[in-house]
């Protein structure tokens, strides 16, 4: 590595899973970028919970993927049902890699373990710290802090904003955030529930004919994330078994949005500040960490100008995917189900059929 590099300033915004990897694929190669985030400490919430083969490909030199995997839980398979028939089952088991299942952990988890490794590393997150504003110029970036002790100025080489769908970073630019929001509200439920029915470490997807769609996966021994397009997830999740603690709820609405660009000279945009799409298929927490990847790698190759034109068509990609299987879960239209679920069926029976989409999903193919 040329002196030049080690000796860059680097701003990180954001220390969720996209601002911690970025921080960490710099700091294992010798470079200490400044992180900060406005929160307190490492969410305290489990939020996104699957992580992608790729993405576990990606921590892995960093020192990461192996902690990760003594956490958390390997989903292998997803079924689809509707009304109570089942209709095919994903087999992410199928995949020719070593990760072959979708690793379940919810995001707490993942941040408290990349903090501890980044802080052995060298580097501290500066929490309660927040970012209010950017100039840009030839020279650099200077950027105006908000930290616990006050305010101050500080001049950066390059910014990486990881600061989520309100990015302060992407604002300050003046991007356009380009897309839309669903009118339709979701719902989320964390519950630890006994005498579980279905497959052990399995995820499973319920379709209803009125559109509505259950979704849930196992997220720690005896407790289960449930998302839905209603306003009670657990009530889309049937069959006969017992929520003992519901932990967590919340609503929200999908957005379908995509910055115009992810860069300018020395300001880089990643994961949600750069993309937002809906849940399907576990990828939003995981494009993050595949954008900051790109962006550490590209720094050290010094090909950081062509950061835009390979990390936005990807995302493009996805968020049109990811619309097309929201329509398709939530048609109602009698003729559409019919096609879909004789699709699953078909499909649910040849794991060979299936590998194209599960590569998309584990980031192994775009």
């Amino acid at each position: 590595m040329a002196q030049q590099q080690a000796d860059t300033k680097i701003l990180i915004v954001g220390a969720g899973p996209t601002g911690l990897t970025a921080a960490l694929e710099l700091a294992r190669r010798g470079v200490t970028p400044r992180i900060i985030d406005r929160k307190d400490a490492p969410t305290p919430l489990s939020k996104a919970v699957g992580i992608s083969p790729h993405s576990l490909d990606v921590l892995e030199p960093s020192g990461i993927s192996e902690r990760l995997l003594d956490k958390g839980l390997r989903i292998r398979h997803v079924h689809f049902s509707e009304e109570g028939r089942e209709l095919g089952v994903v087999y992410i088991s199928s995949l020719p890699h070593r990760f072959n299942f979708l690793l379940s952990l919810p995001q707490r988890d993942t941040e408290t373990i990349m903090v501890g490794r980044l802080a052995e590393l060298g580097v501290g997150v500066e929490w309660r710290s927040s970012l209010y504003g950017l100039k840009e110029s030839a020279e650099g970036v200077d950027a105006r802090i908000a930290t616990p002790d006050g305010q101050e100025e500080a001049r950066f080489d390059l910014v990486f904003g990881a600061d989520g769908v309100d990015s302060a970073v992407r604002k300050a630019l003046g991007i356009e955030f380009q897309g839309y929001t669903h009118k339709r509200e979701w719902s989320i439920a964390d519950a630890e529930i006994a005498d579980w029915p279905y497959e052990p470490l399995s995820a499973q997807a319920f379709l209803h004919r009125n559109g509505d769609v259950g979704f849930i996966i196992p997220i720690e021994e005896g407790r289960f994330r449930a998302v839905s397009n209603t306003d009670d997830a657990l009530a889309r999740i049937p069959g006969n078994y017992r929520v003992t603690e519901l932990l967590r709820t919340d609503r929200f609405h999908i957005p379908a949005r995509q910055a115009q660009r992810y860069q300018t000279n020395r300001i880089f945009l990643g994961g949600d500040a750069a993309h937002a799409h809906s849940p399907v298929g576990a990828r939003g927490m995981n494009l993050g960490i595949e954008d900051s990847a790109s962006f550490a790698r590209r720094f050290f190759d010094g090909t950081l100008a062509g950061y835009t034109a390979e990390r936005w068509p990807i995302g493009k990609r996805w968020i049109a995917l990811s619309e097309r299987i929201l329509r398709t879960a939530q048609t109602t239209s009698p003729t559409a189900q019919t096609f879909r679920n004789l699709a699953f069926s078909v499909i649910g029976r040849f794991p060979a059929l299936q590998r194209p989409f599960i590569e998309r999903i584990a980031g192994l193919k775009e």
